[in-house]
């Protein structure tokens, strides 16, 4: 579809994952309509806002009035069995309009038979039939700028609870932003696309991509799955970082290849480069560390 001179409503720009969405809209000449479903979120973005919330489909129904494009970041929390069923109502109905609708689905889609604890592949198999452009990507870097990770690249480490061979397509944040409206721009409704960084790398060459990006060196360190949820505890609380701790300590030793997908024929196919590990780190990690937001 023309982007140019479009009014896009666009799900889930308030967090780390969606933050380039409205930049990503507004560079195909379109005007993106940020979606909360908080009211003061929304008075305090002004005009271009309306409240409405996913998991409530007649209000997606009224923020859509006018809109001639969607765009939606679907929480893992909303996507799991308990939250899905509503906001997958809200893309059939959207799409039952006739509006072209495009949405991350945040994670990769795992393959029939292997461990799935939040419900990625039916939601994905649900949203593809509803016709809608399905992005699933790997990995994002952005994990790497919160503020249990970015405390220790203040201190030259990188530390994660997995093997320093593990690899990984590490993908950016504002890539996957730009991939959606990307896919409105040249029609892949109904299409399933595979979302990852420019290139796999272990963790000990991620480490050496922040140092690169950042200005000095940067060594991995593994921590247990224990020790990783204790550093995630302050800033998401107790039960979440034991959730996230227990997620990691179920995780098999070995490479997971859903995180390493050959994503060349989606950039082609999108016009699009992913970023470099170094580049973001240099773009994002940087000016974060020089303002001593550690």
């Amino acid at each position: 579809m023309e982007l140019d001179g479009a009014r896009v409503l666009a799900f889930g720009t308030a967090g780390a994952q969606g933050s380039g969405l409205v930049e990503a809209i507004t560079a195909r000449g379109a005007t993106a309509i940020r979606a909360t479903s908080r009211p003061e979120r929304a008075q305090g973005w002004g005009s271009n806002a309306v409240v409405a919330d996913l998991s409530r489909p007649v209000t997606v129904a009224t923020a859509a009035s006018g809109a001639d494009a969607v765009v939606l970041h679907i929480p893992l929390g909303l996507g799991s069995p308990e939250g899905g069923a509503a906001v997958l109502s809200s893309i059939e109905m959207l799409r039952d309009g006739g509006l072209p609708v495009a949405v991350n689905l945040g994670s990769p889609v795992p393959p029939p038979g292997a461990p799935d604890p939040f419900g990625v592949r039916p939601m994905a198999d649900a949203v593809v039939a509803t016709g809608a452009i399905t992005l699933t990507p790997t990995a994002y870097l952005e994990n790497h700028a919160a503020p249990w990770a970015l405390r220790p690249i203040a201190g030259n480490e990188l530390v994660y609870p997995r093997p320093a061979d593990d690899v990984l397509a590490w993908i950016t944040a504002r890539d996957v932003t730009a991939a959606a409206v990307a896919a409105l721009s040249v029609d892949l409704q109904g299409e399933l696309l595979v979302l990852a960084g420019p290139r796999p790398l272990t963790f000990d060459e991620l480490a050496g991509e922040i140092g690169a990006g950042i200005g000095r060196a940067v060594t991995f360190r593994r921590v247990t799955a224990a020790e990783y949820g204790e550093l995630l505890a302050p800033i998401l609380g107790d039960g979440a970082a034991a959730g996230v701790a227990a997620a990691y300590g179920a995780m098999p030793e070995g490479p997971n290849p859903l995180m390493t997908p050959d994503a060349s024929i989606t950039w082609e196919k999108l016009g699009l480069v992913p970023t470099a590990a170094r580049d973001w780190a240099a773009a994002v990690l940087a000016p974060m560390l020089r303002a001593g937001t550690p």
